[in-house]
Parts: structure tokens; C-alpha cells; sequence
């Protein structure tokens, strides 16, 4: 069994320094408090409840990995607070972001890889997912041999956008009035392993 070290609470300026400095070339907010965690991670289940469990989130601003982090759930970070930095190589379910900061290096994630609305920053390295969706957020993303679903319509690179998700996608997944990505929908299909695609839509990428 994994035995995780144990978290410091740290300044900004603190966790910075020892990180020589890779916070503040990746921020672009000002941060007070740190929870890091020096060296790999382990968790179980979804991101926030299990870092909750270990070290009080109460007052954090950041939450730090030096090395790798391993989760078997999601990391669904949709509040402003905390955001997240992991120096090493990220595995999960699920990456999910809304109004915090967000930076990775490489990783893999067995669903999908979603940015929701436009306060906050999701930036990785390369990393492994079947899907990403976009829905109006500053999605910094590297996923080769990902579909892209733009779920904001605006995107006229993305797989799928507002002009041929209804007709691509299995109505359960389906937002018809928005023509857009039902995203908890859609994953819960993803988890059990139904499909989400109708048969023989492709996306733009298989039409060019």
C-alpha cells in the first residue's frame, strides 16, 4: 500500500521557492496558502474528498504535487478555490475544470478531460483521453488522437460542435435546445461502458 507524505501547509512565496519557481511562471493569480505535497500521491476515489480526508482544505488556495499524482476517481475542480499544480505524471478518471487554475504536465484520463466557461486555465503537457470538451474555457490541451467536442459552438476545428452534435450523438447525451454535450450525462455512459456516438458519426475530422 501506498503511504503518501504527509502535506505542508506553505505560503505561495514558500511552495515557490521550493519549486524553483514553477508556481509563479504557471499562476497568473495572486495565491496566499499551499497545501504540498512533496513527492507522489495516491488517492482514492474522487480528488477533493480524498485530499480533504488527509490535510483540511480549509483556507487553501493551492493544492501542490511535486511528484506524480494517481487518483482512481475524478479531479473535478469546479470552484474558484483550489486550484491545482502537479509536477510530475498525472492519472485519472476524469479532468475536469471550471473557475480555478489548473496545470499539469503529461497524463492520462480514462474519460474525458473537460473545461467549463471562461474564469478559469486548464493547461497540460501532452496526455492520453478520448475526449475532450470545451465549453468556452481557456482549455490548454495537448491529447493527440482525442475527439474535440466544442460545446460552446465557436471552434471550427473541434470533431464536434453545435452543427453536427445532435445528429452525431446518442440522444441521451443530447441537449437539444443548446445543441451541446450533456457532460455529466455523457460520462456516466462512459462508466458504463455504452456508447455515446450513434453509429457511423465520425465528426469533422472523419469527414475532411
Amino acid at each position: 500500500m501506498t503511504k503518501n507524505s504527509v502535506p505542508e501547509r506553505l505560503s505561495f512565496a514558500e511552495a515557490n521557492t521550493r519549486l524553483v519557481p514553477a508556481l509563479s511562471a504557471s499562476f497568473e493569480r495572486e495565491y496566499d496558502n499551499v497545501l504540498l505535497f512533496d513527492g507522489d500521491l495516491v488517492l482514492e476515489g474522487g480528488f477533493l474528498e480524498a485530499v480533504a480526508g488527509i490535510g483540511s482544505l480549509d483556507g487553501v488556495d493551492l493544492v501542490v504535487v511535486t511528484g506524480d499524482l494517481t487518483v482512481s476517481g475524478p479531479i473535478a475542480l469546479y470552484g474558484s478555490l483550489p486550484g491545482l499544480y502537479v509536477g510530475g505524471t498525472t492519472r485519472a478518471e476524469t479532468l475536469e475544470g471550471g473557475d480555478c487554475e489548473i496545470y499539469i504536465q503529461e497524463g492520462t484520463f480514462t474519460h474525458l478531460v473537460y473545461g467549463d466557461y471562461n474564469h478559469g486555465i486548464l493547461e497540460t503537457r501532452t496526455i492520453e483521453t478520448p475526449w475532450v470538451i470545451n465549453y468556452d474555457h481557456d482549455l490548454r490541451v495537448s491529447a493527440p488522437g482525442a475527439r474535440l467536442v466544442d460545446n460552446y459552438g465557436h471552434d471550427d476545428d473541434a470533431d464536434f460542435g453545435s452543427a453536427n452534435i445532435v445528429e452525431s450523438f446518442v440522444a441521451e447525451v443530447v441537449d437539444l435546445e443548446g445543441e451541446s454535450i450533456d457532460v455529466p450525462e455523457f460520462l456516466e455512459r462512459l462508466r458504463a461502458g455504452l456508447p455515446v456516438l450513434r453509429p457511423g458519426a465520425g465528426g469533422a475530422a472523419d469527414g475532411a
